[in-house]
């Protein structure tokens, strides 16, 4: 029986090596990510009705939209009132070499920036309660899990009018629920963003105790790994 060419096995050891090297130093692909985008248009809602505001929420999502990798969805819709048939706005987009984050960006900007004028128009109806839990706990089961990066970002003022909350009276609290499916209690999604949280409140000291509620409620046993609520930015 022949022996082993040591010259080969070592030339054969190098080419693992090199090739181990390689895999390791190449640069992976950005994770793909999702993100669900609310337009609240309850009456309390200062999107529905002030355009320069409007147009700030606009900036502020589509530069988030902008820095999304290849693969990644954007939802969006829109929420208020319980009744479903009153939020018939439904767009789900995909980022592609054809439908790339800046187009996609774009039409989002200007839709945002439209709310007002739709409104006045009767093209979108303004709504007369805020059911900002519900609206999360549907898209949570309507995406089915948060493996996937997730985060969600409201258009709101944070004032839920709900069954769950009346947070527009003094001393009151959102409740101490997980939303999720029991499912999907694996995964947290990654963030909750209000952009407008507060916004038309006279007092700081009313705004500070909304963002203590939503933090609370989200990044506590919630759904959530991370709140932040925007008024200034």
């Amino acid at each position: 029986m022949r022996g082993v060419d040591p010259t080969r096995l070592s030339l054969g050891l190098c080419v693992l090596i090199l090739l181990v090297v390689c895999a390791a130093a190449a640069p992976s692909k950005p994770q793909a990510q999702r993100l669900v985008i609310g337009l609240d248009l309850s009456a309390s809602n200062p999107l529905v009705a002030k355009p320069s505001f409007a147009q700030k929420l606009a900036k502020r999502v589509g530069k988030r939209i902008r820095a999304l990798p290849l693969r990644s969805t954007v939802l969006i819709r829109t929420f208020g009132d319980s009744d479903g048939t009153r939020n018939a706005l439904r767009i789900n987009e995909v980022v592609s070499a054809r439908n790339r984050p800046e187009t996609i960006a774009a039409s989002v900007e200007l839709l945002i920036a439209s709310v007002p004028q739709l409104v006045t128009d009767g093209r979108l109806k303004t709504q007369s309660s805020t059911h900002i839990i519900g609206f999360i706990k549907t898209m949570h089961l309507a995406i089915g899990e948060c493996r996937t990066p997730t985060t969600f970002i409201l258009l709101s003022d944070g004032l839920e009018d709900s069954e769950y909350a009346r947070l527009k009276k003094p001393g009151a609290h959102l409740p101490h629920l997980d939303i999720r499916a029991p499912q999907d209690k694996r995964f947290k999604c990654d963030e909750l963003q209000i952009l407008g949280l507060g916004e038309g409140l006279p007092r700081q000291a009313d705004v500070e105790r909304l963002r203590t509620e939503w933090q609370s409620w989200a990044s506590g046993d919630g759904p959530f790994q991370r709140f932040s609520g925007l008024r200034d930015w």
